[in-house]
């Protein structure tokens, strides 16, 4: 697919009336996350605090697939229908200090 058909797929399934389109949806979008997960290498790159031996390096491999610059708001919705579906991962990830600022700082620059 495309980069426009896969923001159309969320944009459009993720926002339909149905909740039975939703649904399909986010399992879609769980599997497309599941294919980089797959995908993400094994070899450790560097380890930081809360490395969570691959999930991180699926989440930039799977927002890869966006416009997260021009387009950030499908991303987003993206990640959150991961989320819903596997809130455990929400706790693979520890930001603190400078990689914290960092996040906020590159936020606040794209907001």
């Amino acid at each position: 697919m495309t980069l426009v058909q896969r923001e159309k797929v969320i944009k459009d399934g993720l926002g339909d009336r149905e909740g039975v389109v939703r649904a399909a949806a986010s399992k879609l979008i769980m599997k497309w996350f599941d294919f980089s997960l797959a995908e993400a290498p094994n070899e450790q790159v560097g380890t930081w605090l809360g490395d969570d031996g691959g999930i991180m390096r699926a989440l930039i491999r799977f927002l890869e697939l966006f416009d997260v610059i021009g387009g950030e708001q499908i991303a987003l919705d993206a990640l959150n229908a991961i989320f819903v579906i596997k809130p455990d991962y929400l706790d693979a990830f520890t930001f603190t200090g400078e990689k914290f600022r960092l996040i906020d700082c590159c936020h606040v620059h794209s907001a």
